[in-house]
């Protein structure tokens, strides 16, 4: 895992079948996940707990799948 901070945000490479990058903006609590087709989608109001959940799962997919898919208003970008 690959992890890069600043103070607004913070990106990690995530390795899953699925899920290539997750991408947290820490001003406005915002979740953005590429996926390995090429989509992109942010989650919104996404809290900072969760991101650094993320950060330490063993298995960020199915992190993603229990805590964010579903749970969270998104949009396709």
């Amino acid at each position: 895992m690959t992890t890069e901070t600043s103070n607004v945000s913070a990106s990690i490479v995530v390795n899953s079948a699925a899920i290539s990058t997750a991408n947290y903006m820490y001003e406005g609590e915002f979740l953005s996940l590429t996926f390995k087709g090429g989509s992109r989608y942010v989650y919104f109001n996404v809290p900072r707990f969760l991101f650094q959940g993320l950060q330490e799962s063993s298995s960020k997919g199915k992190f993603i799948h229990k805590y964010v898919l579903g749970k969270f208003n998104f949009r396709k970008i």
